[in-house]
């Protein structure tokens, strides 16, 4: 499926409300999705900014929909297993939409290393480095 943009829902294993993925703008070679930073998400802090220990979980929920998209809507199981060499440059906040690029490398068996960036729409860097996904 190379008709991108398209909507990531049918594609995320994760429901509202711990589902932030909206939109999958690439999947070939690496993977882009997009996601609207709601004022219901959980995870906002009363100043309305995202709080930072849930960019693995977007990073992870941006992967499974792309990869979910490349597999014709099969969903491949699996967990977030570790967070590494993470920078925060600028905080992410209700109504913003963010831009995360994702690289897949390293594969070794059920393993995956998945390097990436999260940008807003206005290309202001907010975090970037790598969690490690291990498939079942």
């Amino acid at each position: 499926m190379d008709n991108v943009p398209i909507p990531a829902a049918q594609f995320l294993p994760h429901k509202p409300p711990m589902a932030m993925i909206d939109s999958i703008l690439e999947i070939k070679p690496n993977g882009r999705a997009m996601a609207h930073i709601r004022s219901d998400n959980r995870f906002l802090n009363t100043d309305g900014v995202l709080d930072r220990t849930v960019v693995p979980e977007l990073v992870g929920q941006a992967n499974a929909a792309i990869n979910t998209c490349r597999n014709k809507g099969v969903v491949a199981q699996g967990f977030l297993a570790l967070a590494r060499d993470i920078q925060f440059f600028h905080d992410i906040h209700v109504n913003d939409d963010i831009v995360i690029n994702l690289k897949e490398e390293f594969p070794v068996e059920n393993w995956v290393v998945i390097t990436f960036d999260i940008h807003t729409a206005n290309n202001t860097l907010c975090a970037k480095g790598e969690i490690s996904v291990c498939l079942l």
